[in-house]
């Protein structure tokens, strides 16, 4: 018995739906396959979307790999976005261990992607520039730390003598290598990850803590 003219109309994805559903579907086979192995013809049939749908969405490949990274920031968005709230409270420690916990997370979702890009220079070359016309990426991402930094700073939490913008690079590498250690050797378990965060963090701090220069500087007299 057909099914009620409505109720196909209703079963049909709507335009978010295929949307969501092909950005999911393209982070699945791109950690599976790899990005190399991954058409826009095979991303439409595991989203069950026709190919034509998905350049209805998304203009090329290459934007619809920059909206699976977008997709994988998860809470490390909202994490960057308070920053300038945190300023003066907790401590500098503990505020830059949520960032880079935050920060790792998204690293290794999006570590193995970012890796396959070079290996396809053009496609790389259209990421990039899809990322330069929205002013996002690892670039802008250090500038939000540093001018938290800069701000605790100013507040007398952080040594007057650090490199804030150099601070701030240096920790967001950590997370990343961390990242690609893990996917290298084997996921680490959770507990070891805080761990190794952590300690790079205390290692920074060690330089970036204003009593430790304080210290230093009366040693030299």
């Amino acid at each position: 018995m057909a099914r009620p003219a409505a109720s196909r109309v209703n079963s049909r994805p709507t335009g978010l739906d295929q949307r969501e559903r092909l950005i999911a579907a393209t982070e699945r086979l791109l950690c599976s396959r790899g990005l190399a192995c991954v058409t826009t013809r095979d991303i439409a049939s595991a989203a069950k979307v026709a190919e034509g749908a998905l350049y209805n969405h998304f203009g090329d490949k290459a934007e619809l790999i920059l909206e699976v990274v977008l997709h994988g920031v998860g809470e490390f968005r909202e994490v960057l976005d308070s920053l300038p709230l945190q300023v003066g409270q907790n401590t500098v420690q503990r505020n830059l261990e949520r960032v880079l916990e935050s920060a790792f997370h998204f690293h290794h979702k999006i570590a193995s992607l970012v890796c396959s890009l070079f290996a396809d220079r053009e496609l790389l070359a259209r990421v990039r520039g899809s990322m330069n016309e929205r002013c996002i990426g690892p670039g802008r991402t250090a500038s939000i730390l540093a001018a938290y930094l800069r701000a605790e700073q100013r507040l007398g939490r952080v040594s007057a003598n650090a490199l804030t913008e150099s601070a701030a690079e240096l920790l967001l590498a950590a997370s990343f290598n961390k990242a690609l250690h893990d996917h290298f050797y084997g996921v680490t378990g959770e507990a070891q990850v805080r761990r190794h965060l952590r300690d790079a963090v205390r290692a920074l701090l060690a330089g970036l803590d204003p009593e430790e220069g304080r210290t230093r500087a009366r040693e030299k007299r």
